[in-house]
């Protein structure tokens, strides 16, 4: 685990865990950073949403102002600071925050 975090990701009212892994899924069998994300039903804890992507390759992620904040970079080396929003199934591009810049750019990005 590289990250734990709380938040009303779906908007039900109720808080859930966003929780950073480092392993495979089903579907992406590459070990890779990964959100997993659970929420309390009838008193147990539920997977919401077991991720397997988002956009690029996930470098870092938090909870800001009802979004999933994610750090992320291409193979190009180029990174990017994206905003998702609950959508039925799981997350959803909702904006830029900034792409297409070097790290430090980006990570100074993430952390305001």
């Amino acid at each position: 685990m590289y990250r734990f975090c709380t938040g009303d990701v779906d908007g039900d009212g109720s808080l859930d865990a966003l929780v950073g892994v480092v392993k495979n899924t089903r579907f992406h069998r590459e070990v890779a950073r990964r959100i997993f994300i659970f929420k309390q039903v009838d008193g147990k804890v539920r997977p919401l949403w077991l991720g397997s992507r988002l956009g690029a390759t996930l470098v870092d992620f938090r909870f800001v102002d009802g979004c999933i904040r994610a750090l992320e970079t291409d193979e190009k080396g180029h990174y990017a600071v994206v905003d998702y929003t609950w959508k039925d199934f799981g997350p959803a591009f909702k904006r830029f925050i900034i792409k297409d810049t070097n790290k430090n750019n980006a990570i100074k990005q993430f952390n305001l």
